[in-house]
């Protein structure tokens, strides 16, 4: 977490090095950015750099913070839904979320989408079950309520399914802006409204009646084998 002194510095100069900090760790890892392209652009002294953060890690931890901030408040600006979501209804949301983050925030997403990729397999902890689980506990959370309403199969490893949704979010967002692009014929504009638009329907329902047709309860053959 940043020094107490970093959070002192004003507004303009704390975004102006959030913002240097983003592109670089948009366009390299971790091991691979510099702390001297950082200070440079920012217009900031090296020592300057170590009052406000321990080391690159810690300003990298700290932009990965903002990236699930901004990413909660997309949540919180989509329109509520009418009446209850079943699961996969639930699940065509949190894409869309993604989705609004990536055209929103395209280097944001990309920072993030860097760091799953380097990072495969990371681990959280239930607060409420205290259960240690690995992948992206928004999926995790889907998955369990899914099987708990008999909505996904019991035969499913919430490990690995959470997982695979996770990367799927990730590297499906720029594709899909891309074809939105491609179907419209126009360019599609940061804060515009995708939860309501028909193309962006139609190609989340397609992902959702894939995922369905390899998650859901049924085929009655796993049934007959699982219930054994």
């Amino acid at each position: 977490m940043p020094k107490e002194t970093f959070f002192n510095l004003s507004e303009d100069k704390r975004a102006r090095i959030e913002t240097v900090a983003i592109e670089e760790f948009a366009e390299n890892s971790l091991n691979s950015a510099s702390v001297n392209t950082i200070v440079s652009k920012a217009g900031i002294a090296k020592g300057s750099f170590y009052q406000y953060f321990e080391n690159l890690e810690d300003l990298y931890q700290h932009i990965l913070k903002i990236a699930q901030k901004r990413k909660l408040g997309l949540i919180s600006s989509l329109p509520s839904p009418s009446g209850n979501m079943d699961t996969f209804r639930y699940l065509q949301r949190l894409l869309l979320v993604d989705l609004a983050f990536e055209l929103n925030y395209p280097r944001l997403s990309q920072v993030e989408r860097r760091h799953k990729f380097e990072n495969p397999i990371t681990s959280s902890i239930d607060p409420e079950t205290g259960q240690r689980f690995s992948g992206d506990g928004r999926f995790h959370a889907f998955l369990s309520q899914g099987i708990l309403h008999d909505d996904i199969a019991t035969w499913v490893d919430t490990d690995l399914a959470a997982y695979a949704l996770e990367v799927l979010s990730s590297w499906l967002s720029p594709y899909l802006l891309e074809r939105l692009e491609q179907d419209s014929g126009k360019t599609i504009e940061a804060n515009q409204e995708l939860s309501s638009d028909p193309l962006v329907q139609d190609l989340l329902q397609n992902l959702l009646d894939i995922l369905m047709a390899g998650m859901s309860r049924d085929p009655q053959i796993r049934k007959d084998f699982y219930s054994k």
